[in-house]
């Protein structure tokens, strides 16, 4: 996909489907939670921070709170310009670049690279798997990768995934229907309706589950550290549904 489709999908997904302030500084919950997470995963944040997918912003603040170098990239111009907007009005000096994560000009080296929030649900097997490769000159050996995401698998094993779902907290009444699961792709091809039925959104939710995950970072050199559950399923006999694994960067891992 085009940078520029890329950039314009995004930003009419966060804009009618989902509403991009709820992932800048202002959202309280957002706030809470990144903080809590950051406190607790300390130990796994270097000098050098690169967030990929970074919304709006508020890891970086709270990263460059703690002294840290921080650059966020993100496809949406809406996420970036309310990350630049809040870290103009608290004094930041956390950086945020607006790019599509498969092509964007990545400079620099890291320490940390964290990949949260919704990032890895618009990231396919394939596409992550360039981006891996595109990462391999920009980090060494035990740099760090923090990955947040869903597992899709486990959700269809237990039944918890909905074939429809309606949200009422982001823009009035959303109607989230599944109208196919693409195996080759490795996604989910979604539609959303306005109960006004002023708009139509037609998008995908990659699919991601453990298994999938550590074994492509295992061939692109990293290995898992810790996996944590962070969200369970609420059965005890059911798998987790949602998870936050951190990976180190091996010493002979390919850069290619």
């Amino acid at each position: 996909m085009p940078n520029g489709t890329t950039k314009r999908h995004l930003r009419r997904v966060y804009r009618t489907g989902d509403d991009f302030r709820r992932y800048s500084w202002q959202d309280e919950k957002r706030r809470h939670t990144l903080i809590a997470l950051f406190r607790r995963y300390r130990r796994y944040f270097g000098p050098r921070v690169l967030d990929l997918g970074c919304g709006g912003g508020v890891l970086g603040l709270v990263v460059d709170g703690a002294g840290l170098s921080y650059v966020g990239v993100d496809g949406n111009p809406d996420m970036i310009r309310e990350a630049r907007t809040w870290a103009r009005r608290r004094g930041s000096k956390a950086r945020f670049l607006q790019g599509d994560l498969g092509t964007f000009r990545l400079a620099g080296q890291y320490d940390t690279i964290t990949v949260l929030g919704n990032t890895m649900a618009h990231l396919t097997v394939d596409q992550f798997d360039r981006l891996l490769a595109r990462l391999a000159h920009h980090v060494g050996p035990g740099c760090l990768l923090l990955i947040d995401y869903r597992d899709l698998v486990a959700m269809f094993w237990n039944g918890t995934w909905t074939h429809v779902k309606v949200q009422t907290f982001v823009r009035g009444r959303v109607t989230h229907r599944t109208r196919l699961v693409d195996l080759r792709s490795g996604r989910l091809e979604m539609s959303a309706r306005s109960s006004s039925g002023r708009w139509r959104l037609r998008w995908s939710h990659a699919i991601w589950s453990p298994f999938i995950l550590e074994s492509m970072m295992r061939s692109r050199g990293w290995r898992l550290v810790q996996r944590v559950v962070s969200r369970s399923s609420g059965q005890g006999d059911q798998p987790p549904e949602a998870y936050l694994d951190v990976y180190r960067r091996g010493s002979h891992a390919r850069r290619s």
